[in-house]
């Protein structure tokens, strides 16, 4: 892969960085407790809480409203045109009723005068709402710590609010200027673009077997287990099941679940890329606050 080194607010990352991510010894046992913790965090929260990250177009939708909330930048027609929306991983209906829902539930709240559905209204990210991210921000920033060093200051810093925020707008520039680190139709989406997929996922790569080639290959598994996984049905786990037989990425047999070398790798690629990106948004947000 060519190099793609951008900047955000003095910050580089480059393809090289996502490589050497990868390639640490310690990688693996990273993804590891990355998952273990960040699944317990999911469970711990409240429904509403859970509902803003369930699927990766709901919790883009939510990391957009983060960082517009960082920058003073929130309104209803930002959201609307948010990247999400305009990289087509969300339509616009949906990122309304996204709005409608977060708006009823109290998870963001009109921030002056006008429609808080309409235009330039002002807006503003409840605290229980900038807590789920926060806590989002320290799992992925403790994992990152574990194979950059540089990533570890932040973690003592984000009781402090301008912290977070430096570190949310540095996560923005980064993913506006590599849209390519997390394609639309890349193998993990199966799971990603799923209410509760990314548990089922972090579930999986904790039912891996201790001694295996791969960071996903096969473990027993059930649909029931994955359904509990992933805070859904276990009609929504067999269509997901399905789906990825179909398209040659998993299979499920006598209980015995394969991961396809594909789906594997891939999964490897996304969480490589997000821990290089969180630990490149720290180092600049710290250096910023």
């Amino acid at each position: 892969m060519a190099e793609t080194t951008s900047s955000a607010e003095g910050a580089p990352l480059s393809a090289a960085d996502v490589a050497a991510i990868r390639e640490h010894p310690g990688f693996r046992a990273a993804v590891e407790a990355y998952a273990a913790e960040n699944l317990a965090r999911h469970h711990a929260l409240h429904p509403i809480e859970r509902w803003m990250v369930s699927d990766m177009g709901r919790a883009s939708l939510s990391g957009t409203v983060t960082i517009l909330d960082a920058f003073g930048r929130l309104t209803p027609a930002a959201i609307l045109a948010s990247p999400p929306v305009k990289a087509g991983e969300v339509s616009r209906g949906r990122a309304r009723l996204y709005l409608e829902r977060a708006l009823a539930n109290g998870l963001i709240a009109a921030a002056g005068p006008g429609d808080p559905l309409k235009g330039d209204t002002p807006l503003a990210a409840s605290p229980p709402f900038l807590a789920v991210f926060r806590g989002i921000m320290e799992v992925n920033l403790r994992a990152a710590a574990r194979l950059d060093p540089e990533a570890a200051p932040a973690l003592a810093r984000l009781d402090e609010p301008v912290v977070v925020r430096r570190i949310s707008g540095a996560a923005g520039l980064l993913l506006a200027a590599h849209p390519e680190l997390y394609p639309l139709d890349a193998p993990v989406r199966l799971f990603q673009d799923r209410d509760g997929g990314t548990r089922m996922l972090e579930d999986l790569i904790l039912r891996q077997p201790a001694r295996r080639e791969r960071l996903l290959q096969a473990c027993r598994a059930s649909r029931s287990a994955l359904a509990r996984a992933g805070h859904c049905s276990r009609l929504h786990v067999i269509r997901l099941l399905k789906d990825g037989e179909a398209a040659g990425l998993l299979s499920l047999e006598d209980g015995e679940l394969s991961i396809s070398p594909a789906l594997s790798d891939d999964a490897e690629r996304y969480f490589a890329a997000t821990f290089a990106l969180i630990r490149t948004a720290a180092v600049s947000g710290l250096a910023r606050a």
